[in-house]
């Protein structure tokens, strides 16, 4: 009988974010596994996914904090870390996001022998644009992310990204995020959420992610305020929540389309609303590993994605599974809409083919095995 490791996931919180639902889905399969003992810790409150009964949460701090007190708190923490990693026996941390990933690495300073895994799900080079705080986050890059045993990226322009900033010394590897299309299936025609009417006669755009600058919202807005001057059956729909949120509103409203844009917020369920529409977008500046575009095209979707720096254009190989467009560009986004909605030669039943054959790739039993190979 194989010797049970322990191994620790270490992460920020447990709240809604691509990161977040990998880290769910991990723990969920990982705890079907005999020989591993699961061990989950939190560096703040906040815990919007359901837990494996075998997982019981370490929050090391109730309160949020500030980015600079973050940082400044970075070694008292990996040497609080590093007590509980040598009392538990731990074979393995692995950490998702920036933070985690520097304490998890400083353990290692306070004499503890774990393997240390750190995850990266976005593009490093954003900090070039984030002024101080992102000045300090690429110094702790260069100066920590070599002494990591292994840096796992979620998508191929994310190493790269990384690569581009620093020479890498260390292991790194790629594996894609899992997509449960099971419990995708399962949960698309039932709505356990806020009540919205789909009617049949409507066409509805859908775009799913945090209302923030990085997303681009308004560009949506611009390119379906343009397509809706032709057709009253146009709707959009906004799953998602953000410190944009009101400002795209009055925007809205400043357009007179308020009546044609749903604002829903966030919801435990967003299959429902995609499986029920005609057309995702996705409009973001940057991105890691999209998972929500992998889901929409698992909910039958057409898809259209800004063609940024990562995610997008691995996800689709370069307009076979959806439709790429520039950043930024409302044009080409609109052009790009008109297709999928109007062309007659657009068809849709190919379109969910071509992309369950992409769907096998992203399928969690796949991804599980080469998590599990590097544990």
């Amino acid at each position: 009988m194989s010797q049970t490791r322990h191994v620790l996931f270490l992460t920020a919180t447990m709240q809604k974010g691509g990161a977040e639902r990998v880290i769910s889905l991990l723990l969920k399969e990982l705890s079907k596994k005999e020989n591993i003992k699961l061990h989950l810790i939190l560096m703040e409150n906040g815990i919007d996914y359901n837990l494996p009964s075998a997982v019981t949460p370490i929050i090391l701090s109730k309160t949020n904090k500030n980015g600079i007190r973050k940082l400044l708190e970075l070694p008292w923490i990996a040497w609080k870390l590093s007590k509980y990693i040598k009392k538990h026996n731990i074979n393995t941390v692995i950490s998702f996001l920036y933070r985690p990933n520097y304490i998890n690495i400083l353990t290692k300073f306070f004499g503890t022998k774990q393997k240390c895994i750190i995850n990266i799900r976005s593009t490093t080079s954003r900090y070039k644009n984030e002024g101080l705080l992102g000045k300090i986050n690429l110094f702790l890059v260069k100066l920590l992310f070599n002494k990591a045993d292994l840096i796992v990226s979620n998508s191929k322009g994310v190493e790269d990204d990384l690569k581009n900033i620093m020479p890498i010394a260390t292991k790194t590897k790629v594996i894609y995020n899992p997509i449960d299309l099971d419990m995708i299936r399962q949960k698309k025609d039932h709505c356990h959420d806020i009540t919205f009417d789909f009617y049949q006669e409507k066409k509805y755009i859908i775009s799913v992610g945090r209302l923030i600058p990085l997303k681009r919202n308004k560009d949506l807005i611009d390119a379906f305020y343009d397509l809706q001057k032709n057709d009253s059956s146009l709707e959009l729909i906004f799953l998602g929540d953000g410190n944009m949120r009101n400002e795209l509103e009055e925007y809205c409203q400043k357009l007179d389309i308020q009546e044609k844009i749903h604002f829903l917020g966030n919801v435990d369920n967003p299959f429902y609303y995609l499986s029920k529409s005609n057309l995702f977008v996705l409009t973001s500046e940057t991105e890691g590993f999209p998972n929500v575009l992998v889901e929409a095209m698992a909910c039958g979707l057409p898809v259209i994605a800004s063609d940024c720096k990562s995610g997008p254009r691995e996800i689709l190989a370069d307009n076979k599974y959806g439709l790429l467009y520039p950043v930024g560009d409302v044009e080409a986004l609109r052009k790009r809409m008109q297709h999928y909605l109007y062309d007659e030669n657009v068809d849709m039943e190919q379109i969910k083919e071509t992309a369950s054959e992409r769907l096998k790739d992203f399928e969690i039993e796949k991804i599980i095995k080469k998590f599990e190979s590097i544990l």
